[in-house]
């Protein structure tokens, strides 16, 4: 039991081109920051979240600043 969940990076929302350039790079991004995800799907541009058990609200909270922090610093860069 446990909570997973998946996001899709598209470079597109009308025309659902997969971002799976960019979804590796936040998972590596992340990856620097303490926080271990994964890509999956067929195009590999789905970020895997499984937090584990014993995650608080602290770090959820933690876990949102980053990943905005993130997007944020990808999307001035492209």
């Amino acid at each position: 039991i446990g909570l997973f969940i998946g996001i899709e990076l598209v470079l597109d929302r009308k025309t659902l081109a997969p971002a799976a350039k960019e979804a590796s790079d936040l998972v590596n991004r992340l990856k620097t920051a303490g926080i271990l995800l994964g890509t999956d799907g067929p195009f590999s541009n789905v970020i895997k979240i499984k937090p584990p058990m014993v995650m608080t609200l602290e770090d959820a909270d933690m876990f949102l600043r980053i990943l905005d922090d993130e997007l944020t610093d990808m999307e001035q860069t492209h």
